[in-house]
């Protein structure tokens, strides 16, 4: 059965890594509903129709975390978030009459590692081993909201603070190249994500 995605990117530094799965995904069982209009013209409510009319056809939505995509833009004036990107996931993690909640997972690219990632150590205080971590820095972005948001009683790593990097998230954060490599691997985790979402503590708004 063909998978059916939702691309969101920033288009001024994550078009031509869009385009790298358009091409991806020629090869393989998806079908690609993104799509590139502009909406500045637009209001909110029919920013919220397109997208609802978009997402419907859709089971999962990818986010591809360019520098210009981890944090969301902002208007200081109203404290809102006036930005595309933020729409587009929290409509994909909405669960509707006509949409269930889609499977997310973001692909992070080598110039937004930085952005993203710290390295450190981490000793366990339930099985007292040290190990090498790494930790997800605070970026303002859904996509950190529905991370290591598992509910404890279904937490696959048993260790306090540590999580598994597959199955701990709602969405999950993975390396561009690795996503290219075997996408069906991911998209495969996202469903079936999905389809435990009662598993999870889902974060739908900033």
């Amino acid at each position: 059965m063909a998978k059916n995605v939702f691309i969101s990117f920033r288009f001024s530094d994550g078009e031509e890594y869009k385009e790298k799965l358009v091409e991806i995904f020629k090869d393989e069982d998806v079908i690609d509903y993104s799509e590139d209009q502009d909406r500045s013209h637009m209001s909110e409510d029919s920013i919220r129709t397109f997208l609802y009319d978009k997402l419907k056809r859709t089971s999962i939505t990818i986010v591809i975390l360019t520098p210009k995509a981890v944090d969301y833009k902002k208007d200081y004036l109203s404290g809102k978030y006036d930005d595309w990107l933020y729409d587009e996931l929290r409509y994909s993690l909405e669960d509707r009459a006509d949409n269930r909640t889609n499977a997310v997972l973001a692909l992070y690219t080598k110039e937004a590692e930085d952005l993203l990632f710290s390295h450190t150590t981490h000793t366990c205080d339930v099985c007292n081993e040290k190990s090498n971590v790494k930790s997800i820095k605070n970026f303002s972005n859904l996509v950190k909201k529905n991370m290591m948001n598992i509910k404890s009683t279904y937490k696959n790593n048993k260790c306090n603070n540590v999580y598994d990097s597959m199955l701990d998230s709602y969405c999950s954060l993975i390396e561009f190249d690795s996503f290219i490599n075997d996408p069906d691997l991911y998209l495969e985790n996202a469903i079936s994500k999905r389809d435990r979402k009662h598993e999870f503590e889902l974060v739908k708004r900033m």
